[in-house]
């Protein structure tokens, strides 16, 4: 996982309240809990080194073109056909930029801007507004062709008929607002290093966790409770609460039995809200080749001769994105590594769904092979100990998918009635949040989530006196967007 940020801009970093999470952790833990201390490294996002490999397409010098060359080079080289102009994908963040110009304007009132846009798929967008306006004399049958090429490199294949306008501009404004320069941190030594270092915080209150614990029903009492029943070792259990918050992934919820008195607005969120589908595999080498130059390696040789340290490459056989590591700067490239040799998204990721583990592994190496060489197959260390493959497909535990990312009409329709409480349950969650799929979207969720208890407590001096604090300085759950549906 990796964390973008506007260097001394935290007033307009979406994901602010993450460093500033971390920031209060480290000061709650430093004295009795040093070493659930959260140290931040640089993440590498993009790598001008990072390869391009698409259409089976080659420099004319026989070498894998790197994403720095692939830019300097028209669609023909490229592989593309000729009723792609050049700027294809220019063009995307074109279509982009003026709400990219209202988000940095005023978050809030640039998304209120650009819900009007809601009723639009991607596709929809660019095939009906954009490009007919600037390729007038272009074919309605080409205008699917260069976006074609346009999602084969900005998504996941199908992302662009499927999902919403609006999630898409978030997310891609999130990852590359071309208005600042986007820096990238993540955690040293891992990403479970955040939700470990709430544990001093959760012992110290003695708050009870009840790990292992299946919830199958939610009921209201006659005292307008909440019962809550689960199972947990083949048994059954249940106990009664005042309110509960549920940040469970509705592939999951969809399963429980809930109030029969939930409105029919929450009932069409939790069925309809679409997922995002993913897959990674991970994959050991004795030694981290990607990092040497190619002519000292002996991988096949790219139009640099440069290594990779950190950064993707981008391709359209099956692994889709190869992700290089950031954590072993200043570390020998002799010393063994673990490579993201596959992220793949929507119906890409569901390609690998019909394979075992150590099929996915050779999978894997098959594609990575086609563009590093054969020596993937020298360095590689074999067996499941040492390899991992993730498809959240088959993950129970959030429900099939990933995370949430919103289909066509789902942000005007879906989102407000997904954020609003009834019948004594919270509901929070990245799906419940702008920013889904990401750590800052569940944060932003639990903030809004305390604000709603202590409000309806008549404990509105103590929301105030929360929300004035270093912590959430810079928090935004855009409730004013969505309050009113």
């Amino acid at each position: 996982m990796r964390e973008p940020y506007i260097k001394d801009r935290p007033d307009l970093s979406q994901h602010q309240l993450v460093f500033d999470t971390i920031e209060y952790l480290n000061e709650y833990n430093k004295k009795d809990d040093p070493n659930s201390e959260i140290k931040l490294i640089p993440f590498i996002f993009s790598n001008p080194n990072a390869l391009y490999y698409f259409n089976n397409k080659k420099a004319p010098s026989g070498e894998i073109m790197t994403l720095n060359y692939s830019k300097s080079v028209g669609v023909k080289e490229l592989g593309l056909p000729d009723v792609i102009p050049d700027n294809y994908l220019d063009l995307f963040n074109d279509a982009l930029q003026p709400f990219f110009d209202e988000l940095d304007k005023n978050f809030t009132n640039g998304l209120i801007y650009l819900k009007r846009y809601d009723h639009h798929s991607t596709y929809s967008y660019l095939r009906e507004v954009f490009l007919p306006k600037v390729l007038p004399s272009k074919k309605p049958q080409d205008y699917d062709v260069i976006i074609s090429a346009i999602v084969a490199e900005e998504l996941g294949i199908g992302d662009f008929r499927q999902f919403g306008f609006v999630p898409t501009v978030v997310e891609i404004y999130t990852f590359s607002d071309p208005n600042y320069n986007i820096s990238w941190s993540t955690i040293d030594k891992g990403m479970q290093r955040l939700p470990n270092a709430f544990l001093p915080m959760i012992k110290k209150e003695n708050i009870n966790l009840k790990y292992n614990s299946e919830v199958y029903k939610l009921e209201k009492t006659d005292d307008d409770k909440i019962k809550v029943f689960w199972n947990n070792d083949g048994k059954s259990f249940s106990e009664i609460y005042d309110r509960i918050i549920v940040t469970v992934p509705l592939g999951v919820v969809c399963h429980w039995d809930l109030p029969l008195t939930l409105s029919y607005g929450k009932r069409r969120a939790i069925r309809e809200m679409d997922y995002q589908l993913s897959e990674k595999i991970y994959l050991q080498f004795k030694s981290r080749f990607w990092e040497k130059p190619p002519s000292e390696s002996g991988a096949n040789p790219t139009t640099s001769d440069a290594g990779i340290v950190g950064g993707e490459t981008w391709t359209d056989l099956p692994i889709r994105t190869i992700v290089y590591p950031s954590y072993y700067v200043n570390i020998s490239a002799e010393k063994p590594g673990i490579l993201l040799a596959s992220y793949a998204w929507h119906s890409d990721a569901l390609k690998f769904g019909q394979f075992s583990e150590e099929e996915l592994f050779k999978l894997a190496l098959k594609d990575l092979a086609t563009i590093h060489g054969d020596i993937v197959y020298k360095e590689w260390v074999p067996g499941k100990e040492n390899n991992k493959a993730k498809y959240w497909q088959h993950d129970k535990t959030v429900g099939g998918a990933d995370y949430a990312y919103f289909g066509v009409g789902q942000t005007e329709s879906l989102v407000g009635a997904m954020m609003r409480p009834e019948e004594c349950i919270h509901w929070g969650g990245e799906h419940t949040d702008i920013h889904t799929g990401w750590i800052v979207g569940a944060l932003n969720s639990a903030v809004r989530v305390v604000r709603e208890i202590l409000l309806d407590n008549l404990m509105s001096d103590k929301w105030f006196e929360l929300k004035n604090t270093r912590l959430l300085k810079y928090w935004n759950g855009n409730i004013e967007v969505f309050e009113d549906r």
